[in-house]
């Protein structure tokens, strides 16, 4: 069990503290209009006594873009962002912060600045062999383009959350601990069966097909597309001084390190540190010719089309730009290049030759799982099954032939249902079962996960007292909010 609860803790646990320090790499992201007068111009919104800066809304967007992005597996654009409402999302999280940062204030927390040196020192980021390097900070700051300010700013409030949270004591009680015991330790005796499709099953029309398509077009949308004209500059071929690399190397050694993280020597790194010396001097040529080509006075040598999504070709440096603006030089394949945006060509829907293909493996996916889900609530009732014995939530024996991950799923539906018999649909069958026996675990292995659960108790009751404290502090502090939005 307690491989499980630690397995799905980010689950079980709900918080509203959402960390205000994070390197994502995700840059600068637009994320709407702004509706400021002079006095606003550094603010998003004002909270009591305490403003949320542009940088800190700035920050969290891009963090949360990221995230969503990556769940998305790198695909996710600006404009899905604005449609799920990305930026209110955020400004929220950010009020409610600020609500509870005021009530820390008014009962006298407060975060040190020795509060905020232990935690620098402690960052492993910012440690060269195990010990803070001023360094190391300063330039992972500057990459990420955050000031220290900003930075250290942030931490405090991080620190002041964290103290404010333990303000409150929320120790279960034996009712609490009754009840948590039930649900996490219960085990079921379960009998189980698999049903399956045959070929012959699966009948459809070409008109199936179409009505589909016409149903879900908008799912089928073609690539937005940029029409580039590029100039590509070559690397300047002059001879680099051996005590100019060795001084670029002192200065930026903290970007050469090895995979373990342990920092390359200058022999190792000197490959490397000659590219990067050789672009940076090349920098102020590149931005010559980048006025020489906005100008005209220099022409393309390249066409180019490049589809959204195309990791290729470094497209957060285009996707910003207007039709026909000429883009500052970036490095790409370790050599400068300017690009002009020719042509931007949005998403269209796909017409039904086109994305026949998709639609044909889409139906074929539902038409699976409507037809599963109708044999299996038919055979519900009188099916007999394989007594596969007592299982957990945390149990990780393949059950029906489904691997651990796939068990783990199906024991999930098993344990959050309270039906005696069910199913669950997984990829191309359905497992279907029926609970024959519960029993919890025995009192000694119970008391051996007293603190985890005793922890998790804690956390879904400060959870519960969160939501009800910010609707009261909305009322106690006067909430200015500056950004507009979409």
């Amino acid at each position: 069990m307690i491989t499980w609860m630690q397995r799905h803790k980010k689950y079980l646990v709900i918080t509203i503290w959402i960390s205000t320090i994070a390197f994502v790499g995700a840059g600068f992201v637009g994320w709407g209009a702004y509706d400021f007068n002079k006095d606003r111009a550094s603010s998003v919104a004002k909270v009591g006594h305490r403003t949320i800066s542009v940088q800190e809304f700035q920050t969290a967007y891009g963090r949360h873009f990221s995230f969503y992005n990556n769940l998305l597996g790198g695909k996710m654009t600006q404009e899905q962002a604005e449609q799920m409402g990305l930026d209110k999302m955020v400004m929220n999280t950010l009020i409610n912060q600020a609500l509870l940062l005021n009530l820390a204030d008014d009962i006298g927390l407060i975060s040190t600045k020795e509060d905020v040196k232990e935690h620098l020192a402690k960052n492993k980021d910012f440690q060269t062999n195990g010990a803070f390097d001023k360094g190391v900070y300063y330039a992972l700051l500057k990459q990420n383009g955050i000031a220290p300010k900003e930075y250290e700013n942030g931490l405090e409030k991080e620190i002041l959350n964290t103290k404010l949270e333990r303000f409150f004591n929320f120790a279960p009680s034996d009712k609490e601990r009754e009840l948590f015991t039930a649900s996490f330790f219960l085990q079921d005796r379960l009998s189980v069966a698999t049903l399956t499709l045959d070929a012959s099953e699966l009948v459809y029309k070409e008109e199936d097909l179409k009505t589909f398509w016409e149903k879900n077009k908008a799912n089928y949308l073609s690539q937005k597309s940029f029409t580039l004209e590029l100039l590509t500059l070559p690397p300047s071929t002059e001879a680099l001084d051996e005590k100019a690399l060795e001084a670029f190397y002192a200065e930026e050694k903290h970007n050469y390190k090895h995979s373990d993280g342990k920092l390359m020597s200058y022999d190792e790194a000197k490959a490397t540190v000659s590219k990067d010396l050789r672009l940076k001097n090349d920098k102020k040529h590149a931005l010559e010719t980048y006025l020489a080509f906005k100008k005209g006075e220099i022409q393309a040598t390249q066409s180019k089309t490049v589809l959204e999504g195309d990791t290729s070709f470094p497209l957060d440096k285009i996707e910003s730009a207007a039709k026909d603006e000429v883009v500052k030089p970036f490095i790409h394949n370790d050599a400068y290049v300017i690009a002009k945006v020719k042509e931007i060509k949005f998403p269209e829907v796909m017409s039904y030759d086109m994305a026949k293909e998709r639609v044909s493996n889409a139906f074929l996916e539902e038409l699976k799982v409507t037809l599963l889900e109708k044999k299996a609530h038919a055979r519900l009732e009188v099916f007999q099954g394989t007594d596969i014995g007592f299982v957990g939530r945390d149990s990780v024996k393949s059950i029906a032939g489904l691997d651990e991950a796939k068990s783990a799923e199906f024991l999930s539906t098993v344990f959050d249902n309270t039906n005696t018999k069910g199913y669950k649909v997984m990829g191309d069958k359905a497992i279907l079962y029926e609970v024959l026996e519960q029993k919890l675990l025995d009192e000694e292995k119970i008391k051996q996960y007293v603190s985890l659960l005793d922890e998790n108790i804690a956390r879904a009751k400060l959870t519960e007292f969160n939501q009800n404290l910010i609707k009261k502090l909305a009322q106690a502090y006067k909430v200015e909010q500056y950004y507009k939005g979409k």
